[in-house]
């Protein structure tokens, strides 16, 4: 008895408490669109049931029991966050418009540099070519059937840096298409083209102890006209390939990054001093002073000597052939001595140690390794 009076009173009560009709709004605590309980609307009512819907998706629909506590009804002390809906416009191009989102992410970082998403596809690849049809067709229908087409301004919808949902920057961004399919060109070919050895060259500077200057970085460093024209022509072949012109600030940013070594190597070179080397050979000496006078002509060699007082020899392996119970190798012998030398190059404010290597080639003394990196420090 006491059962049936239970249920009997569950039934009078649960349509006086539920005063909701369809079509009503009501809260719908999902974790969606970045915020706990967002706005939806009453679609049916079915007995103890009601099926609310939080989005135009087919798949943002639920069917919850009346009072479960995922449902709030009623606009009380509602989320100022909570999603608001589309207008018509809105509706109609999400339905339609969203196959032009990749399209728009490409060039947005172009438009407005908030925007980060990128991954701008190679210029004239099939995929550009996809992107500024794509554009195109999109900018017509911005000045046809979505006329007036604003940015869906919800929360929940609008992120940082990011397009989605921002309609009426989709179609700016489709309006000025042709400026910036120049401006993705040169960026993107930006990354495709690189200086070759120079970034790799400035962090060896960094990056060992002492600051090493590579030739080329000190080129970049107190030669910059003449290393920029020498690196600008280099890279216009590169750039042409992809029917655009060098941009530029194309070398800026390796510049501003030889500025910063440079006062390191002029804040720390004078505390620095050559340390002799305890050997000298007067045949490798002469052998060397003029390989150096080739290398960096006008350079004055202020002190030099030798780390041993023999030659090294060092063995290496050719492979000729194999048989089953032998592999088969040609040994060669070579001898070399390894110094340091302190320099004094025109142009360069300071002296500079660079390490040295000469080999033996029938019985003649032959540099192997001459030039390169430099340590900057006094000339003493």
């Amino acid at each position: 008895m006491k059962t049936l009076i239970a249920r009997l009173l569950f039934l009078v009560l649960v349509p006086a408490a539920y005063s909701q009709k369809v079509g009503d709004e009501v809260r719908y605590q999902c974790f969606c669109f970045g915020q706990e309980w967002v706005r939806a609307t009453v679609e049916r009512i079915d007995g103890g049931n009601v099926r609310v819907r939080y989005g135009n998706m087919d798949n943002q629909v639920v069917t919850l029991p009346i009072n479960s506590p995922k449902l709030k009804i009623g606009n009380a002390a509602r989320n100022p966050l909570e999603s608001i809906p589309p207008d018509s416009i809105q509706k109609a191009f999400m339905n339609e418009g969203s196959r032009f989102g990749n399209a728009v992410r490409y060039f947005a970082p172009y438009f407005d540099p908030q925007f980060t998403e990128g991954g701008t596809p190679v210029p004239d690849s099939a995929q550009w070519k996809n992107t500024v049809a794509e554009l195109a067709e999109l900018d017509q229908l911005c000045n046809t059937r979505f006329r007036g087409l604003t940015d869906y301004n919800s929360p929940g919808y609008i992120r940082p840096g990011s397009t989605d949902y921002r309609f009426g920057v989709w179609c700016q961004i489709a309006a000025n298409r042709v400026s910036l399919e120049k401006k993705a060109r040169i960026g993107v070919v930006k990354t495709l083209v690189n200086l070759g050895y120079t970034e790799e060259n400035l962090n060896f500077g960094f990056n060992e102890p002492e600051n090493p200057i590579r030739w080329e970085t000190q080129q970049l460093i107190w030669e910059r006209e003449k290393w920029r024209a020498e690196k600008l022509a280099w890279l216009r072949p590169k750039y042409a390939v992809y029917k655009t012109e060098v941009p530029a600030d194309a070398t800026a940013a390796a510049e501003a990054r030889a500025d910063q070594l440079k006062a390191m190597v002029l804040r720390d070179a004078p505390g620095r001093s050559y340390k002799q080397p305890p050997y000298r050979d007067a045949s490798v000496e002469s052998v060397v002073k003029t390989a150096l006078a080739k290398e960096y002509p006008g350079a004055q060699v202020i002190k030099i000597g030798l780390d041993y007082r023999t030659w090294v020899q060092r063995q290496s392996l050719d492979y000729v052939a194999s048989d089953d119970l032998f592999r088969y190798y040609k040994v060669s012998y070579n001898s070399y001595k390894r110094g340091t030398v302190l320099l004094k190059i025109p142009n360069r404010p300071l002296c500079q140690m660079q390490d040295f290597v000469v080999g033996l080639s029938g019985g003649k003394v032959v540099p192997a390794g001459v030039g390169g990196s430099g340590t900057f420090m006094r000339c003493e």
